[in-house]
């Protein structure tokens, strides 16, 4: 499904102002915070939930249960493109508000979505504010504590207070914040830094399946970014390099740097990069992050999410719990086990059995 049959001329060009002059984001993120100061004082965010991993590791779906639960305030659709003003833009589009009608989403995997979903659009704030760290050629680097900046932690913190003060909270008297960011995964220090009561939710795959559904979304955002100029810069904008013709990865440990890439396309650098981001998981893993084991959540549903609950120490447990239901087999296939080398297979089972001895 094309993005562009999905957005209007207007919706592109409210997006294209949005994006291509990042202070008239920070101009109206300011004018927010004069406007709502005494509302927001009265905001204290706690225990915050960040979810993060490799793309296609379960993120989104955990995403969306936690956030079922009701407990949890997260980005929306509707807050786009003006993320920085959540406030003042849901007053300012109320009148023009599309209704929420679901469809799949564009990774064609069966999960619908709406403008009411929650979604992963946090990281347009860290490219605002750090993108000249983040951004390297083409890759993505790590951040660390000594790269944060004033301006970016009190922008990034005052959003979060945002969401919690804004409308459709009122079930819970102190709701958290849930993020969904898979470029945290090379964060873990520094969201700890920025919240510390947090949690940090990490889930992972089998390595096999889980780089056979990478390979797999690689290729088909390719072909859609080659055939579609308006998807590949939205997903450009929100700072998704997950796949297609945006992709750039992440430069764990500067692994890349001494690694000699001639394709995306290959089987064996996928395997390498499952490898290089569970192994900076692992050698970065604090207390507060919790590794998720999806496969055996999808194996037994009900007892992992009561694990899940109790970890994060949700108030109303069995409504994760209940949503056991809505977990299905994933739909990509595996990739073989002798389309990679020998000795990078080996590797990632062995890396494999560590996580799953560490999971929750």
């Amino acid at each position: 499904m094309s993005l562009s049959k999905n957005y209007s001329f207007i919706d592109r060009l409210l997006h294209h102002v949005a994006f291509s002059t990042p202070f008239v984001q920070k101009m109206l993120c300011e004018l927010e915070n004069d406007l709502f100061r005494r509302q927001l004082d009265g905001v204290n965010s706690q225990r915050e939930v960040f979810v993060t991993a490799l793309p296609r590791a379960g993120t989104t779906l955990i995403l969306e249960l936690l956030y079922g639960t009701g407990e949890f305030r997260t980005f929306s659709y509707r807050d786009m493109p003006f993320i920085l003003a959540p406030l003042l833009w849901k007053r300012l589009s109320r009148p023009f508000q599309k209704s929420a009608v679901t469809m799949e989403r564009a990774h064609g995997d069966g999960m619908e979505i709406s403008f009411d979903s929650p979604e992963a659009f946090e990281e347009i704030i860290w490219l605002f504010y750090l993108k000249d760290k983040i951004v390297v050629g083409d890759t993505l680097s790590t951040l660390s504590v000594g790269d944060l900046t004033p301006a970016f932690a009190e922008t990034i913190r005052g959003t979060v207070r945002k969401l919690l003060l804004n409308e459709g909270a009122e079930q819970f008297s102190s709701p958290r914040y849930l993020s969904k960011n898979n470029a945290n995964i090379s964060r873990v220090d520094v969201i700890n830094k920025l919240f510390p009561s947090s949690a940090i939710v990490i889930p992972f795959r089998e390595p096999l399946a889980h780089v056979g559904s990478l390979l797999k979304q690689h290729e088909q955002f390719t072909n859609r970014h080659q055939a579609d100029r308006f998807s590949r810069r939205y997903m450009e904008w929100l700072g998704h390099y997950d796949f297609g013709e945006n992709f750039k990865p992440i430069n764990f440990d500067k692994w890349l740097d001494n690694d000699d890439v001639t394709s995306y396309s290959k089987e064996d650098f996928w395997m390498k990069y499952w490898i290089a981001a569970y192994s900076h998981v692992l050698d970065n893993k604090t207390e507060n992050v919790y590794l998720v084991d999806f496969d055996k959540l999808l194996g037994d549903g009900k007892a992992n999410l009561q694990a899940i609950a109790e970890h994060l120490e949700l108030v109303e447990k069995d409504s994760l719990i209940e949503a056991a239901s809505r977990l299905r087999s994933p739909t990509s296939r595996p990739l073989e086990s002798q389309r990679c080398s020998l000795e990078i297979l080996q590797a990632s089972q062995e890396l494999h059995a560590r996580l799953k001895s560490l999971a929750i």
